[in-house]
């Protein structure tokens, strides 16, 4: 059939129709392969969205428990002492309390490595330092908050 086309018209038309016709296949396949890659690409950045999105959130929720641990000292007796047995101590009641959501809101916070730690000094200038990793994590990451308590 394709011969008789050919017969049929001009010799240099066909000559270049029959020279293209496996063209077609290596348009159809290069296009298929940058679809492909440009398909890769765009799942890498989603999943590159979706994990900077949980370490946003669980920096927020870091904040968050830091504030509520600062609010909770500015209520009740904010005297050196007080804050000391209150929230110096790891063993005290309040400190258990936070303690408790820290645990439950901080993926690996639980861990012996990546225990809170609440300091205060003889100013009553507070430093809490919340570390958590996440399973996808390969460092652990860091939230620090700095609070002078005042009368």
């Amino acid at each position: 059939m394709l011969r008789r086309a050919c017969r049929s018209s001009r010799m240099s038309a066909c000559k270049a129709y029959g020279n293209a016709s496996g063209s077609s296949l290596v348009d159809a396949l290069l296009a298929l392969l940058l679809f492909s890659v440009g398909m890769l690409a765009l799942l890498r950045l989603l999943s590159s969205a979706l994990a900077e999105s949980a370490h946003a959130q669980y920096r927020q929720q870091a904040s968050q428990l830091a504030s509520a641990l600062v609010a909770r000292m500015w209520t009740g007796d904010r005297s050196f002492t007080a804050l000391q047995s209150r929230f110096g101590d790891i063993q005290s009641t309040d400190y258990q309390s936070w303690l408790a959501q820290v645990h439950a809101r901080l993926p690996g916070a639980a861990s012996a490595a990546l225990q809170p730690v609440v300091t205060i000094d003889a100013q009553r200038q507070v430093t809490i330092t919340l570390r958590w990793q996440a399973a996808s994590d390969r460092m652990p990451h860091q939230w620090q908050v700095q609070a002078v308590i005042s009368d």
